[in-house]
């Protein structure tokens, strides 16, 4: 998750609607991403606008409704194609520790960095992720789905009942933890706090 997350990683290549993309779609809807990004990240969530992704993307606005239903489903998107990135990120660079504990703690701290050093674009997709939109629930479901899996592999763990409950828990621990920060609630340190306590709590550290 980071600046690149958008043009360099792999990106699910299905639109809205389920069908596979071709290359040149794959490629328009990563064009469509990045500019979401960029207007999160000069006035946040509120900067976003349908037609001014659509613009800056040189795309049709009904292009753009094709691949994206809603705003927050655009704008969870993002959150989905950067969590692709870490994926991508970890396959190249592991996480390092001696223990599974040590391990998935580097995982979400990679994650975490990665958010808080772009908090505007940041806090749009994680508004847009807990909107409750009913046409979002596919993005949560593949946000949520990616993170477990990459949790379980830093564990080195079979995808058991354990092991997904366990990862499960932490998903929810971080977006509750990135939740309260977005709120105000609690500063930005304070998220990774959460995690390793809980992190902790779960898994063995050494």
């Amino acid at each position: 998750m980071g600046h690149v997350a958008v043009g360099a990683e792999p990106v699910p290549s299905v639109n809205a609607a389920g069908s596979r993309l071709t290359a040149a779609q794959d490629a328009r809807r990563r064009r469509m991403l990045r500019e979401v990004s960029a207007l999160a990240a000069e006035g946040g969530y509120e900067s976003v606008q349908m037609r001014d992704v659509a613009a800056r993307a040189d795309v049709a606005i009904g292009t753009l409704y094709r691949y994206f239903p809603s705003k927050e489903y655009l704008v969870a998107s993002v959150m989905e194609a950067e969590v692709g990135a870490l994926a991508a990120d970890l396959e190249a660079r592991p996480a390092r520790g001696n223990s599974a504990g040590e391990r998935v703690l580097a995982v979400l701290g990679r994650a975490n960095h990665a958010l808080l050093a772009r908090p505007n674009v940041s806090i749009a997709q994680i508004r847009a992720l807990v909107s409750g939109n009913d046409e979002v629930a596919e993005v949560v479901k593949t946000v949520t789905g990616a993170m477990r899996a990459l949790i379980v592999a830093a564990m080195e763990a079979e995808p058991t009942d354990e092991s997904i409950d366990v990862a499960d828990t932490l998903f929810d621990v971080w977006l509750a933890a990135l939740v309260g920060w977005i709120s105000g609630m609690t500063e930005a340190d304070e998220v990774q706090r959460k995690l390793a306590r809980t992190v902790k709590q779960l898994l063995p550290m050494s």
